[in-house]
């Protein structure tokens, strides 16, 4: 039996919480074994607050994983580091592995497991599984923990976002002297065929809260505060207040703020499943991403948008065809799904 379990999962906040489940699973079947994970360094408080995961290791970057800015001297003295150590098992949880194969086999594991592209050999992967394409993501995990004989009885699907109560504490002072209801908008994404227009993000601010009298506020990362600067601007009356609180907060903290919604509005990116976990009511908007493999799995206060088009889901950053999925979901429909929660 593996005593010390790395795992490679170098993705952003939504593909983290998808692993969640079959990193459970394999706790449950192994409770004495430490399990490292190899994540972004975005991730790293995230990691802290897992039960299931003992120790968190920053992902140095490497060529075609671009995630992270690469650098050879780095990478390098990183591998050496993990070579170091007797890990007995690497586990790639990082797409089809045809660039984060070769990542965790420098990783010098006794042995190792992982995705393959559909039609690829093993190579030297001592236990290789094809990479389920139509599955959601929550499911391609589990699906390679069911590959290694670990059972998923009593595991369930279910997200967790555990919060300590220091990030309580830092949110409730954030949203101090707000109006309730609460109700948050998610604008960003990092590709523009996830990203609804701002100005419908704006719209449909300004009717909800003249509707619910309560507060908007803007989540977001650092890079976008000006965007949210512009935004609550707009939003904002003397019956309408507005909080930007763009790259105000911690994910722990951007957890518990989410956690004090009344309904998020969000696209499809990290905060949306950061919402499923935590069950508050949302709505989240569909672009070149597919509901199926990335929406909520587990039934919940949950809304999704999405307009059919032939081509979703797509790889596109930007869409050379016209960004018909966005521009097809109007602000009428988000207010009906979002007061049919609040309902």
């Amino acid at each position: 039996m593996p005593r010390k379990i790395v795992i490679l999962r170098a993705s952003r906040i939504g593909d983290f919480l998808c692993t969640i489940p079959a990193i459970r699973a394999l706790r449950q079947a192994l409770p004495a074994a430490e399990i490292a994970m190899i994540t972004l360094p975005l991730l790293r408080d995230l990691v802290l607050r897992s039960p299931y995961i003992d120790r968190f290791i920053a992902f140095p970057g490497f060529p075609g994983m671009a995630e992270q800015f690469f650098s050879a001297p780095k990478a390098v003295q990183f591998f050496q580091q993990m070579q170091a150590e007797p890990f007995d098992l690497a586990l790639q949880m990082q797409g089809s592995g045809v660039y984060s194969n070769p990542f965790m086999l420098l990783l010098g594991a006794k042995a190792t497991a992982g995705f393959v592209r559909e039609g690829d050999p093993s190579g030297l992967l001592d236990a290789a599984l094809p990479f389920p394409e139509n599955k959601h993501e929550i499911r391609r995990m589990l699906s390679l923990t069911a590959f290694l004989g670990i059972p998923a009885q009593g595991v369930g699907e279910e997200l967790e976002f555990p919060l300590w109560q220091e990030d309580y504490t830092h949110a409730d002072a954030l949203l101090a002297h707000t109006k309730l209801p609460l109700i948050g908008l998610h604008p960003s994404a990092r590709d523009a065929t996830r990203r609804w227009a701002s100005e419908r993000f704006v719209e449909t601010g300004k009717i909800l809260a003249q509707r619910c009298h309560g507060t908007i506020v803007l989540l977001g990362e650092a890079e976008d505060y000006p965007t949210g600067e512009a935004m609550s601007k707009e939003i904002t009356t003397t019956n309408t207040p507005c909080l930007n609180l763009m790259g105000k907060t911690t994910l722990p903290v951007l957890g518990a703020v989410i956690a004090r919604l009344s309904a998020l509005i969000t696209n499809d990116t990290g905060p949306a499943h950061i919402a499923y976990a935590l069950k508050t009511p949302t709505v989240t908007i569909f672009g070149g991403g597919s509901p199926t493999l990335n929406g909520p799995l587990n039934p919940g206060p949950f809304r999704v948008l999405q307009f059919p088009v032939p081509c979703r889901p797509c790889g596109y950053v930007n869409c050379p065809i016209g960004y018909r999925c966005l521009e097809h979901v109007s602000v009428g429909e988000v207010i009906h799904s979002v007061e049919e929660l609040l309902s």
